[in-house]
């Protein structure tokens, strides 16, 4: 073969690689990505019942704070469900974003999801 057939080949082959992922992402787009502070909304959480643990709490009350931490829990997973119907985004955890653009353009639900999680309660 001549190297004008390889070159003609070559080209070919390239172009319809690009076409086919073009018309791969233009036909199935990824989703909007948003980001949520779960570690801080779970610190304030924990904040919250260690200031109701008390030296010598009896064991109704201590499991009364376990319930309550299990239920945040809860709350939490179902606020976070909720939001992600809501924004129609995948929710990502902010301590997994290793830098974000300068003007903040990934949205953030972390007020959304707290007033949710507490508000089940």
């Amino acid at each position: 073969m001549s190297l004008r057939t390889h070159i003609t080949t070559g080209t070919l082959a390239a172009a319809l690689a690009i076409g086919s992922v073009a018309g791969w992402h233009y036909c199935h787009p990824s989703g909007p990505v948003a980001k949520v502070d779960i570690i801080g909304i779970v610190s304030a959480q924990q904040k919250s019942l260690a200031a109701k643990l008390k030296p010598g709490m009896d064991e109704k009350d201590q499991a009364a704070l376990i319930d309550q931490a299990t239920r945040f829990g809860k709350q939490l997973d179902a606020a976070l469900a909720q939001v992600v119907s809501e924004c129609r985004c995948t929710l990502i955890n902010s301590a997994a974003i290793v830098r974000d653009a300068p003007s903040g353009a990934l949205r953030d639900y972390t007020r959304r999801v707290t007033e949710l999680a507490q508000q089940r309660k």
